[in-house]
């Protein structure tokens, strides 16, 4: 009896692993000799923190073994702020039937979503904030199960907050402008709220729908708000200039969840490092579904890195002084 009930324990071992086997074939290590891959990477707009996510992605595919110019087309495309164009460069993508969908930013990945659906093309997103509020996923702690995984990021807006008040203590009334039209805006306009109200600080918001309106929203902020904080907005960041010269004549700081806001002028942001997260996306999401793997069992990854940037020739500009433990958190500190 034991021998029998050992051999039949051994069969349905044996059946198990022949049944995982295509599975695992599926898996490979490194990219298939003789094979060239076809990536479809497209963003809404060119941006430098944009830029600098897409050179991180590419640099380490390349280092996974997946190198453009040798087995790798990397067929980017820049819908220029246009969601129409964004939707008809993944239709082309999907068309040309390319071995993995990555778009990045949100009115790209939600076109990709949709259009890719019926699809067996496996999508790997990025450039997003906060999926569940953007609608881009349904939960960030199980898999999809569809041809769908990505790569986001949960903005730290509690420690922007600490800077800023330790920067500027006493805030009562704070401002914000964005973009109306991006979501991602909405997502981070919603958690910066949220903050404020915790730390008893009111909240107003201006919306614009291009770069035109903010010198006009900036404006209708002065003699309402004690500082200024903008979130990640394209339309806001095409007119930086425009929202420094109202904000430094009426006195009012400007600080920022933009990093490369920073070095325009903004006393201080907190948030992903730009090119860690591209290279993070690539290693720990694209290459996986590139070498195999069902996205749809992969649970989207949240972004790790973050980085403290400050400008002190702003905070002075403002009559304001970092205080010396603040600037110890910075990688990167800007004097003019």
């Amino acid at each position: 009896m034991p021998s029998r009930t050992i051999s039949r324990r051994a069969a349905l071992a044996a059946a198990a692993v022949l049944a995982a086997a295509p599975a695992l074939a599926q898996q490979r290590t490194a990219p298939e000799p003789g094979k060239t891959y076809r990536i479809g990477f497209s963003q809404i707009v060119d941006h430098p923190a944009l830029n600098a996510t897409r050179q991180g992605f590419i640099d380490a595919l390349k280092q996974a073994g997946f190198e453009v110019g040798k087995n790798l087309v990397f067929d980017y495309q820049n819908a220029q702020g246009n969601p129409g164009a964004a939707r008809n460069i993944i239709e082309k993508f999907i068309a040309d039937k390319v071995d993995l969908l990555a778009p990045c930013t949100t009115p790209v990945v939600l076109a990709a979503l949709r259009l890719a659906k019926d699809t067996k093309i496996p999508v790997a997103f990025g450039c997003v904030t906060n999926p569940i509020e953007t609608g881009v996923l349904k939960s960030v702690t199980e898999p999809t199960g569809t041809n769908v995984t990505g790569f986001y990021t949960i903005p730290p807006v509690k420690r922007n907050f600490d800077i800023i008040m330790a920067i500027k203590p006493g805030i009562k009334t704070m401002g914000t402008i964005w973009n109306s039209g991006e979501t991602n805006s909405k997502a981070l306009d919603a958690l910066a709220k949220a903050e404020a109200e915790k730390r008893g600080i009111k909240w107003v918001t201006v919306t614009v729908t291009s770069s035109a309106e903010i010198k006009n929203a900036a404006e209708s902020l002065v003699g309402k708000v004690d500082a200024i904080l903008t979130p990640q907005d394209n339309t806001v960041a095409s007119a930086y200039d425009a929202l420094i010269k109202v904000a430094r004549d009426a006195k009012i700081p400007w600080f920022s969840l933009d990093v490369l806001a920073v070095q325009r002028g903004a006393i201080s942001a907190v948030a992903q490092h730009q090119y860690q997260n591209g290279v993070d996306w690539a290693k720990k999401v694209a290459v996986p579904v590139l070498l195999g793997k069902d996205p749809g069992t992969i649970v989207a990854v949240e972004a790790e890195v973050f980085e403290v940037q400050l400008n002190t020739a702003a905070a002075k500009a403002y009559g304001l002084t970092i205080p010396d433990a603040i600037v110890k958190q910075a990688s990167k500190v800007f004097d003019k």
